[in-house]
């Protein structure tokens, strides 16, 4: 957690915007959630509208990629804990639709540039196989990446990639649903799964279908490492593929 009210006790507060940006990125690159929290909208504790500086803070903190954006004072003491969690979520949806396009121009590089995670073998072919996933939604344009995922892992390596697109994560875990509700574009659900992955992902389609989050036609990615495991540990058959919603 980037608590900044803290952070600027401890440096020159003219540091606490580069040192955030870099706490920000060193977390992404460890692949660890990160949350910038404290003083993103202080005077909508006492007002109904935030001032322009405020709304400038949050949407820097979207840019910079940061997994969440925590309100504190405003939402636990404030006057309009509704009206601040409404701006929080506006300010973020707008500055994620305005920087997309500028986000698919880098993030062939972006990728490029993050660390390996591990030296074992399986969990190297992981970050492979959903940088690839990353990159091949961007290239292509992809409605949605689908992931199945029994702890979670092959998820926050694909929120980690920061693709511009939802990723919706699928497991058969509720602590794992919980807990990645937290990472980065990530949208979770519990799912019981069967041993025919074929029947898991038609069920996956029809579910989002029904809530009308896809729509026959969407083009998605779908990446799995339940094939030929149990429910214990992630360490079947991975596995990628590019699917149409029927």
């Amino acid at each position: 957690m980037v608590a900044r009210g803290d952070l600027g006790a401890q440096i020159p507060l003219e540091e606490v915007p580069s040192v955030q940006q870099d706490i920000v990125q060193i977390c992404r690159d460890l692949n660890k959630p990160v949350i910038v929290a404290s003083q993103l909208l202080e005077s909508m504790i006492e007002f109904p509208t935030p001032t322009r500086a405020e709304v400038a803070d949050t949407a820097e903190a979207v840019r910079q990629r940061a997994d969440a954006l925590m309100l504190s004072g405003e939402s636990a003491i404030g006057q309009f804990p509704e009206k601040a969690l409404a701006v929080l979520r506006t300010v973020a949806t707008r500055i994620e639709g305005f920087s997309r396009a500028e986000r698919s121009r880098e993030q062939e590089a972006d990728i490029a540039l993050l660390p390996e995670l591990s030296d074992v073998l399986s969990e190297r072919i992981s970050e492979q196989i959903c940088a690839s996933a990353a990159h091949m939604a961007a290239k292509l344009q992809v409605d949605a990446i689908f992931v199945f995922t029994h702890r979670g892992y092959m998820a926050s390596l694909l929120s980690r990639c920061r693709p511009d697109c939802p990723i919706f994560a699928f497991t058969s875990s509720q602590g794992v649903r919980q807990q990645l509700n937290l990472s980065w574009g990530l949208i979770p659900f519990r799912l019981d799964f069967s041993d025919d992955m074929e029947s898991n992902i038609l069920r996956t389609f029809n579910l989002l279908k029904a809530r009308g989050m896809m729509k026959s036609g969407d083009l998605v990615i779908t990446v799995t490492d339940i094939i030929g495991s149990d429910s214990s540990f992630d360490g079947g058959l991975q596995s990628m593929q590019i699917r149409n919603v029927p």
